[in-house]
């Protein structure tokens, strides 16, 4: 995997490459040398080390316990590959966590790994999971989306050879509704990764920590980013060409037309593909949701291409799942090695608190953009739950153009269910735009309490936290003016979920770190925001208990 070198532009962002781009498509997943000095590096490592030692697993809060981790964030390579990804304007999720990967004990070191293996033992105290995964939104689920909405920056303190326990990944699974047992024979292990290493993957990359076989701890932060607009040119150097398949693309996985679909959407220049034929439409479909990856793809975005005349079958398809109760989730036991293994069919769609995969059918009418929008409106109003959340994801993929089912998709806002409201709050952050139509929905779901959705879910999280995290989202990525928001955002800074008051305040100081000052906060908002910043500061140094560092 090459390194990100580009050359330094306007805003000090060392931006990708065409083929760096192709094979992150690809791929998932590009090396990066931060460039950062190894003074930093030490410093990081220093500070948790001490903390592994002596408090507990710092999760969110590993910003303002190292802040020095911040300068990782932001150097050129790292916030260039991410603007280049992402576009310019990402943010960074709440969400962030420190695996460590403890030594394995000596006398337990007579292992042969190849580096395939699923779920090698760990040392004590290790917090990273050996078993082969797909990232799950945390805590609570959102979609996995083909196209990059969303990535992550794996960074590593320290010198990490193989017999360290580097993270693992399976180079093109992120376009997978599963990982299968087939993938991890493919799996990519780094021979050396060096202090100051970071992995840029898609969020849904299959992907697992290793035995760790020296006498040092391996630690690695992991970082997730959101995209908050849609694409309107590339943000990389490039972007100008149609799509090639790069030469060192790693894996078995052939999915040319969904890379090609993804990359005319991640550079808002669409170049067609030739369509197949309408009698072809029906075997296409029948590949749709099946256990072969490859195929599935292939077929999504082959029936995509035949536009309109397809929208019929791919609708009769889509309603043969309704009345199946598949907006509850999947349940779960363990099995024989405490492996979590879905009850029924693994190969049915349906909701996941982990991460839900909606049906192929709703992945190609988003494809298809604006000619299947009346049709996915209308379905918005079915009375089965799951037909609202594949019509809204769907609604949600093809993006601006769609704006005009703002109005259906905040009716959904309505809705007994969490998940479908969730579900609608994503397509309407998806598309960006209109957004004002929603905004009363919005603030009524930010500032009142549904008590029918505070039933906690896992790990503290109630359905209504979640939803208001998705409700934050939208107006994150919305241009609604920071005038209109900030008594509302206000109000958020004193939600008892972190998340939310979090989102609330990148909505608030992104005026002050931008180029117009235009649209800005009032004293009071100021005062607030301030106010809020000074409650949650972090120090090592005042509390005597602590090392100063």
């Amino acid at each position: 995997m090459q390194e990100s070198r580009q050359m330094n532009d306007e805003d000090n962002k060392l931006r990708l490459s065409d083929d760096q781009i192709r094979q992150f498509i690809c791929n998932g997943v590009l090396v990066l040398d931060s460039q950062i000095e190894p003074a930093t590096h030490e410093r990081i490592f220093e500070k948790i080390e001490w903390n592994n030692d002596h408090e507990f697993n710092m999760g969110n809060n590993v910003l303002p316990r190292i802040p020095e981790l911040q300068t990782v964030l932001d150097s050129p390579v790292v916030s260039g590959a991410l603007a280049s990804v992402l576009g310019d304007e990402y943010v960074l999720h709440p969400h962030r966590f420190m695996h460590a990967s403890q030594p394995l004990a000596p006398e337990e070191r007579q292992l042969d790994l190849s580096g395939s293996e699923n779920g090698p033992v760990m040392g004590q105290r290790s917090s990273g999971s050996s078993y082969w995964h797909q990232d799950s939104q945390s805590p609570l689920s959102r979609a996995r989306y083909h196209v990059p909405r969303l990535a992550m920056i794996l960074y590593f303190p320290q010198d990490t050879p193989v017999a360290r326990g580097p993270t693992r990944v399976i180079p093109g699974t992120h376009l997978q509704a599963r990982l299968e047992e087939s993938n991890y024979e493919h799996a990519l292990v780094p021979d050396q990764i060096k202090a100051g290493t970071c992995l840029l993957i898609a969020f849904d990359i299959g992907h697992a920590g290793l035995t760790n076989m020296t006498d040092m701890s391996r630690y690695m932060f992991k970082f997730v980013f959101m995209r908050t607009r849609n694409p309107i040119k590339p943000t990389w150097i490039g972007g100008k060409d149609t799509w090639k398949t790069p030469r060192d693309r790693r894996g078995p996985y052939d999915h040319k037309s969904a890379w090609r679909y993804i990359w005319d959407w991640m550079r808002a220049a669409s170049e067609p593909a030739a369509p197949i034929e309408l009698s072809e439409v029906p075997s296409r479909i029948s590949l749709f949701n099946a256990h072969e990856q490859d195929r599935r793809l292939a077929a999504i975005y082959d029936v995509a291409t035949v536009g309109e005349s397809a929208i019929p079958q791919l609708v009769a398809s889509l309603l043969q799942h309704a009345g199946r109760n598949r907006e509850f989730s999947l349940q779960y036991h363990k099995d024989e090695q405490g492996r979590f293994v879905p009850d029924g069919d693994p190969n049915e769609r349906r909701w996941n608190e982990g991460a839900y995969v909606v049906q192929d059918e709703a992945y190609c009418l988003g494809a298809m953009g604006p000619v299947a929008i009346d049709t996915l409106t209308a379905l918005t109003t079915h009375e089965d739950a799951w037909i609202c959340i594949n019509a809204a994801f769907a609604l949600g993929e093809i993006g601006e153009v769609a704006s005009r089912a703002i109005p259906a998709l905040t009716a959904l806002l309505d809705h007994q269910r969490h998940q479908v409201v969730r579900a609608a709050l994503d397509a309407i952050a998806c598309i960006g735009c209109n957004v004002d139509v929603a905004l009363p929905a919005i603030e009524r779901i930010l500032t009142k309490d549904n008590h029918a959705w505070k039933k906690v879910i896992t790990r503290g999280w109630t359905g209504q936290d979640q939803v208001r995290v998705n409700a934050l989202c939208v107006l994150l990525n919305s241009d609604l003016k920071l005038t209109q928001l900030e008594p509302l955002l206000l109000h958020c800074l004193e939600d008892d979920n972190g998340y939310i008051p979090a989102l609330a305040l990148e909505l608030l100081t992104r005026p002050l770190v931008s180029s117009s000052n235009v649209d800005c906060l009032s004293r009071r908002g100021l005062a607030a925001t301030i106010d809020f910043l000074k409650r949650h500061r972090f120090d090592d140094t005042l509390a005597a208990d602590r090392r100063v560092f």
